[in-house]
């Protein structure tokens, strides 16, 4: 993993596929993410997410799912989104993991997802998550007593 990079005193978002494909449709700005988290941030994901996001795009194809899915790919490699590898081939196992990684380097790491279950375990190891709020149109950090 890139954590030499995204070591001490870094702000890191770890961006879930559901909150790229979200970015791919338009409901999310990466500008969202700064406001909601108050921050100067690195964009990062996993390589699960990725492979997620691929088969999406090859499973869906001309779908709008699929289209969604391949415009986050490009979305990926135009904003510069660091990706980390991780032993997890499970997207949701594999940010957990990052996210506990980049911790223990120092990083100050958030996970935007909108992935309920994801973010309730990731609010047990006390890393603040970032979620769309559908009926605000907006996103919103958990805190918690995570920081």
């Amino acid at each position: 993993m890139e954590a030499h990079r995204l070591g001490p005193g870094k702000v890191v978002v770890l961006l879930d596929s559901n909150t790229l494909i979200l970015m791919a449709s338009g409901a999310i700005a990466p500008s969202m993410i700064l406001e909601a988290i108050n921050s100067r941030f690195t964009p990062a994901t996993t390589s699960a997410v990725v492979a997620e996001l691929e088969r999406l795009a090859g499973a869906h194809g001309k779908r709008l799912l699929g289209r969604r899915a391949q415009t986050a790919l490009r979305l990926l490699r135009q904003m510069g989104v660091e990706v980390l590898e991780t032993e997890s081939r499970d997207a949701d196992d594999s940010l957990e993991e990052a996210a506990e990684r980049l911790k223990t380097v120092g990083a100050r790491v958030y996970v935007a997802t909108s992935d309920r279950s994801l973010r309730r375990r990731l609010r047990r190891r006390g890393v603040p998550t970032v979620y769309y709020r559908s009926s605000e149109a907006r996103l919103e950090a958990d805190w918690w007593d995570a920081l």
